[in-house]
C-alpha cells in the first residue's frame, strides 16, 4: 500500500505523535504510523513501508536525538530529495544533516490548539500532493457549511471533496462504481467461464451462429443439430446403437442357459469360481465305479507261515 505520509517519532513522544497522526488522516492523508512500537531497530518492513510513502515527517525532540530508530529512519528519508519534512516539539537542534532543513514548530500543539507551524507543515505536505486551500478548510468550523460546501464545489478533485461525494452517495443509496482492479479481474474471470472447455466446443464457438427454423417433415432435425454441437457424426451415432443392441443381446442369450448346481468340497484348490463335477447317482443303488471294488475273491489265509 502507497502512504502519503511516513510519520517517524521517538517511543516517548507516542501521544504527540498520535495527535499529529489523527490530524492529518482527519485532511484525508494516508498515513503510515506504527503506535505499538516497541523496539528502536529500523527493520527491512520499516525500510519498505518508507519505501512506499511520498513523504517522511520526523518529528524532533529531546527524545528523539537520543533515538535510534528516529536517526536511522531520518537518514533514510534525507536520502530521496524531496522526501524529508521535520517538525520538532521542543527547543532542540537536531544534528548534521539534520539542522541546516527546515523545522515547522509543533510547540504547545493540543487536541483544541493549532500553532501556526502546523499550518504551514499542512501547507507544505498538500504542496507535494497539488493540494491548495487545506489552511482554508482548516478555518472552518462544523457550523459553516454553506462555507465547506462551497470550497468541497471549488476542489473537486481533493480527498476531502471525494470522500464527501462518498458519503452522500452512500447516505442516497447509491452504490459505487467497482474499483479498476477488482473490475478487469471480474472480467477475467468471466472470460475463464465462458471460454471453450475442449476442441469441440472451440470449433462450435468459431462457427458462425444462424437462426434455425423447424420442420415438421424432419422430425429428428434436433437430435442432428445436438449431434453436430457435439462434434459426431451419423457413423458414430450409428456405431454406438449397435454397440447397445449387440450388449441387450448377449445378456438375454446368457441368461437363458442353466448352470449345473456345484457342490463345494473341502481340499479343492482356492481358485476363483473352481468346482467339481460328481455323478449324480439314484438313492438305494452302488455307483458302476465301485461294484468291480465289491466283487468277492479268493480267500487267503494270512496267518499261516507260508510254505517254502
Amino acid at each position: 500500500m502507497a502512504y502519503d505520509v511516513f510519520l517517524v517519532s521517538a517511543i516517548e513522544d507516542r501521544d504527540m505523535a498520535k495527535l499529529v497522526a489523527r490530524r492529518l488522516r482527519s485532511l484525508k492523508f494516508k498515513v503510515w504510523f506504527d503506535q505499538k512500537q516497541t523496539d528502536n531497530t529500523f527493520d527491512a518492513k520499516d525500510a519498505r513501508n518508507a519505501g512506499n510513502s511520498e513523504s517522511m515527517l520526523v518529528i524532533w525532540s529531546e527524545n528523539a536525538v537520543k533515538s535510534d530508530w528516529v536517526r536511522a529512519a531520518a537518514s533514510v528519508g534525507h536520502s530521496r530529495p524531496g522526501m524529508l519534512a521535520q517538525a520538532s516539539l521542543d527547543k532542540t537542534i537536531p544534528y548534521q544533516p539534520f539542522k541546516q532543513d527546515k523545522r515547522y514548530s509543533l510547540e504547545g500543539m493540543t487536541s483544541r490548539k493549532t500553532p501556526e507551524g502546523f499550518y504551514q507543515l499542512i501547507e507544505e505536505l498538500g504542496k507535494r500532493q497539488n493540494r491548495s486551500g487545506l489552511r482554508e478548510w482548516m478555518g472552518l468550523g462544523s457550523k459553516d457549511e454553506e462555507e465547506r460546501d462551497a470550497w468541497l464545489e471549488a476542489h473537486p478533485e481533493d480527498p476531502l471533496a471525494i470522500d464527501d461525494k462518498k458519503k452522500r452517495e452512500k447516505a442516497l443509496g447509491i452504490k459505487p462504481p467497482p474499483a479498476a482492479e477488482a473490475a478487469g479481474a471480474a472480467a477475467l474471470a468471466a472470460a475463464s467461464v465462458r471460454a471453450p472447455s475442449s476442441k469441440y466446443s472451440q470449433a462450435a464457438s468459431s462457427r458462425p451462429v444462424t437462426k434455425a427454423t423447424a420442420s415438421p417433415a424432419s422430425s429428428n432435425g434436433g437430435v442432428a443439430a445436438k449431434a453436430e454441437d457435439l462434434g459426431m457424426g451419423w457413423g458414430t451415432l450409428a456405431a454406438v446403437g449397435a454397440a447397445i443392441v449387440v450388449m441387450f443381446f448377449m445378456s438375454w442369450v446368457f441368461r437363458s442357459q442353466t448352470i449345473a448346481p456345484a457342490t463345494t468340497q473341502a481340499g479343492l484348490p482356492a481358485v476363483g469360481n473352481a468346482y467339481r463335477l460328481t455323478e449324480a447317482c439314484p438313492a438305494g443303488q452302488v455307483p458302476a465305479s465301485l461294484i468291480k471294488v465289491l466283487e468277492p475273491g479268493p480267500i487267503i489265509n494270512d496267518t499261516k507261515e507260508p510254505e517254502e
